[in-house]
């Protein structure tokens, strides 16, 4: 199962992005997002950056997906 989730971005190479969220780095791809920059809070799925947040959405929803891992265990 992939779950959306929102991100802050750490770095760029390219049409690559490293993201952090709840203290994981991953890579994301920018292709849909080109614009976006070290330190902008991001929402991604399936791999691919498609939003840019304001840090109080990025924790609400980051608080949601908590709250549902919860219910599920």
């Amino acid at each position: 199962m992939c779950l959306d989730f929102a991100a802050q971005v750490v770095s760029r190479d390219g049409d690559v992005a490293v993201i952090e969220s709840e203290g994981r780095h991953r890579r994301a791809s920018t292709l849909l997002m080109p614009d976006v920059a070290v330190g902008d809070w991001v929402y991604v799925a399936v791999g691919t950056i498609i939003e840019r947040l304001d840090p109080a959405e990025a924790e609400q929803i980051n608080n949601e997906l908590r709250t549902a891992q919860g219910a599920l265990t």
